[in-house]
């Protein structure tokens, strides 16, 4: 499966822990991107058939694939 951007947020009582989660996480085949403690969130990459691994993560709250979307290319008949 291919590579996606994942939004991982961790359990509010897991904040202090961030990094620990993040190193769980890393070790079940995330690419970390960011860490931001402050919203309790993780962002990275990983393959999209991971995404039950990590949840099962302790210290996991939700995961969720990023939404990508492409706009047409422009075109005078199609307004944007």
């Amino acid at each position: 499966m291919a590579d996606v951007g994942m939004i991982i947020m961790v359990e509010k009582d897991k904040r202090a822990d961030i990094q620990n989660v993040a190193k769980s996480l890393e070790e079940k085949g995330l690419h970390i991107q960011e860490t931001i403690p402050r919203f309790r969130t993780i962002v990275g990459t990983s393959d999209s058939g991971l995404i039950g691994t990590f949840k099962s993560v302790a210290g996991v709250e939700t995961v969720r694939p990023q939404a990508t979307f492409q706009l047409p290319d422009m075109d005078e008949k199609v307004p944007q």
